[in-house]
């Protein structure tokens, strides 16, 4: 069981075999929630229909569902439920950044795109059972640090945030790398760590962006008013 579905932490049939993993699962739910109730108290978010902002947020909450119904009922199902809404996030909160924070063309950001994609299929089909089977994780991580240093040398400073976004994010995919090689000395593993530090990250990142529309309309506004 183990081997088959990746983690330390089940060792029997049941929905109660990962209590570590279901529970911790429930920290995206709080993110989603969290985030939620932060872009509802902005004036500019509760106006305006920002559909990305929306749109992550509720996806942040179907992968804390999802993560829960692979942990208590892990099938082919549930698994690909899981995997398919973390990659749908991965891929729109990229587009997002680019285009909100990056303030890219969207030449610019199909070339990015479309080495960010190319990227992770190398990784993926040169090392497939890397990492834990976590290699395809590895080239958000490292476009991270990318976004932070180009935003850096933009002297933005959401550059911090996005290099703290970063590490939290490597030490992330380091707990879900050695979830199995640490069975015989850690029971529960350290896969439930791994959701926690990504709903982290996920907070860290989901807030930039609520951010970054704020900063945009106030600017707006003083130009309005300026003139």
């Amino acid at each position: 069981l183990t081997h088959w579905y990746g983690v330390c932490e089940r060792t029997a049939l049941g929905p109660l075999a990962e209590p570590l993993n279901v529970l911790s699962s429930l920290a995206f739910m709080v993110v989603a929630v969290a985030i939620f109730r932060q872009y509802r108290r902005h004036e500019d978010l509760e106006n305006k229909w920002k559909w990305d902002v929306h749109v992550l947020t509720v996806l942040t909450f179907i992968i804390g569902v999802n993560s829960v119904a692979f942990h208590a009922f892990p099938n082919p199902t549930t698994e690909l439920a899981d995997t398919l809404t973390i990659v749908l996030f991965i891929v729109l909160y990229f587009w997002c950044v680019l285009f909100r924070i990056g303030r890219t063309t969207i030449f610019q950001a199909g070339v990015c795109f479309t080495a960010f994609v190319g990227f992770s299929h190398i990784l993926v089909h040169q090392f497939p059972r890397a990492l834990n089977d976590s290699i395809g994780y590895l080239s958000s991580m490292i476009a991270l640090i990318m976004i932070a240093v180009y935003l850096f040398l933009k002297a933005r400073p959401s550059s911090t945030h996005f290099m703290l976004a970063a590490i939290v994010g490597v030490v992330s995919l380091f707990c879900r790398a050695i979830d199995r090689e640490l069975c015989g000395m850690l029971p529960t593993g350290t896969h439930f760590l791994w959701h926690m530090l990504n709903a982290t990250l996920m907070y860290i990142l989901l807030k930039q962006l609520v951010r970054n529309v704020n900063r945009v309309a106030r600017l707006k506004r003083s130009a309005g008013d300026s003139t």
